[in-house]
């Protein structure tokens, strides 16, 4: 059964979806020229608005290539395992039956929301490729039954999968400071996820964004003017990610096929993994217990079982690493735009100048907005938390009737908002998607604007005590 929408409201998202993919089309640059003239705006902030001459913005803009390996290493990894779980036979079967179940355009882009959200809801490198492998499955479905889809949309639709991660059991700030050892650890001691992820601020959020995106973007879906992809070419687009892993190479010694081979040994591997969690959750509550590292061992654990042979998983992890070569490339020139950004005090200042106008009550809504604005700078949500959290943490200690829980939700929320408009993240999914960021980017774009008013409206209600 299908809900009937208004033609005037139908008309008028999607022509607001339409505006937008135009806009973008003709001037937002591929994500690598992104990422350079944004290294130049940076830099130019930074000598314009900082005592930093342009010979100490150079040099940090060089030291930030490595500024936070760590969690370079740890963000990478946290894809990759993603990337391979996502690509696992048993997943992609999964995603494909779900795609051979919507019967008109409308449902086949509410189906990749509630996919999308719900797996951006458990793992922000998993949404990336399995979303973007149910849309191109969708895709296939739909071409099969003779229905047109809009695929810049569905891809769209699956990339947004990526809004609410923040706020999910990845959230990369909420696992960091729940981590003994943190870098924050004598300013604010070791947050349990259970005060920022398992909060009332943070589910009444996280739920009203997901809720708006499933209602949204489906609505943005033209009558007319539907580009659709044949099946043949969404075949090709996915051709590189193999479905078993390849074949035993001739020339491997047989003891190498014994092991690379062996279902029992890499499950056992899997299992193994995941008995260590087992303890590790026994002897701790999973709220206060859960931290990045973690995280990545429990994907690289299921990753072991799903593909049930080395062979397999590590076929699929060489083609993840090559896919995401463009993602790693520029985490380092982030890196050094996060080193500017640090060394030079320009996200101090953004922060401290929210800081300035704050109020118990407005506090939050300006620590979203300023995140949101760092994040445009700096798109990895634990990088940015290690330039700007100390400050931030420091900044609601002053501020009577504020808490750093609290606000650490409103930085998540403002992390995640402008991953809708910053192109970095889009890379492996455009790769399996078989699309140009100009062709989807103008949907999630019109998503960036809503979800804003939603975010807004919930760290007020955060501010006033209602959350």
């Amino acid at each position: 059964m299908s809900v009937r929408i208004p033609r005037p409201i139908s008309d008028f998202f999607t022509a607001l979806g339409a505006g937008a993919s135009r806009l973008v089309q003709r001037y937002l640059p591929d994500a690598f020229i992104f990422a350079l003239l944004l290294t130049f705006a940076t830099m130019a902030l930074a000598v314009a608005l900082t005592p930093s001459g342009p010979a100490a913005v150079t040099a940090q803009w060089g030291e930030g290539f490595w500024y936070v390996i760590q969690f370079s290493m740890q963000a990478s990894l946290a894809l990759l395992t993603g990337w391979a779980l996502a690509d696992s036979p048993p997943v992609k079967r999964v995603l494909r039956r779900l795609a051979r179940v919507p019967s008109s355009q409308r449902q086949a882009i509410l189906a990749t929301a509630v996919v999308g959200q719900l797996v951006g809801l458990f793992h922000w490198g998993v949404v990336l490729i399995a979303g973007a492998i149910f849309a191109r499955e969708v895709g296939i479905a739909m071409d099969r039954k003779g229905i047109g889809v809009h695929y810049p949309l569905l891809v769209a639709t699956a990339y947004a999968g990526l809004l609410p991660w923040h706020q999910g059991l990845s959230g990369a700030s909420y696992l960091l400071s729940a981590t003994p050892g943190h870098f924050l650890e004598g300013t604010i001691g070791v947050v349990p996820v259970s005060e920022t992820m398992f909060t009332l601020a943070n589910l009444a959020t996280v739920g009203a964004v997901v809720v708006l995106t499933l209602v949204l973007m489906p609505l943005m879906a033209p009558e007319e003017d539907r580009v659709t992809i044949p099946e043949e070419k969404l075949r090709k687009a996915g051709s590189d990610v193999m479905a078993d892993g390849g074949r035993p190479a001739a020339e491997d010694a047989a003891l190498k096929r014994v092991v690379v081979d062996s279902n029992a040994l890499c499950i056992g591997t899997g299992v193994l993994i995941w008995v260590y969690l087992g303890y590790v959750f026994a002897t701790s509550p999973f709220t206060e217990a859960l931290d990045i590292n973690l995280f990545i061992s429990g994907m690289l654990g299921l990753g072991f079982v799903f593909h049930a042979s080395f062979r397999s998983f590590f076929e699929v992890f060489r083609e993840a690493i090559e896919g995401a070569s463009q993602v790693i490339i520029q985490f380092q020139f982030y890196g050094g735009i996060m080193g500017i950004m640090a060394a030079s005090g320009l996200a101090e200042l953004i922060a401290s100048t929210a800081a300035e106008y704050a109020t118990e009550t407005t506090w939050y809504l300006l620590v979203f907005v300023s995140a949101g604005v760092v994040n445009f700078f700096v798109p990895s949500g634990g990088g940015q938390w290690t330039v700007t959290g100390e400050l931030l943490a420091a900044a609601t200690r002053n501020i009577p009737g504020t808490d750093v829980e609290t606000m650490m939700v409103a930085f998540a929320m403002g992390d995640q908002w402008t991953n809708m408009i910053q192109p970095f993240w889009a890379i492996p999914v455009l790769g399996i998607a078989g699309l140009s960021i100009r062709d989807m980017m103008g949907y999630v774009a019109v998503l960036f604007v809503f979800s804003g008013a939603v975010f807004g409206v919930g760290t007020l209600l955060m501010g006033y005590g209602i959350l």
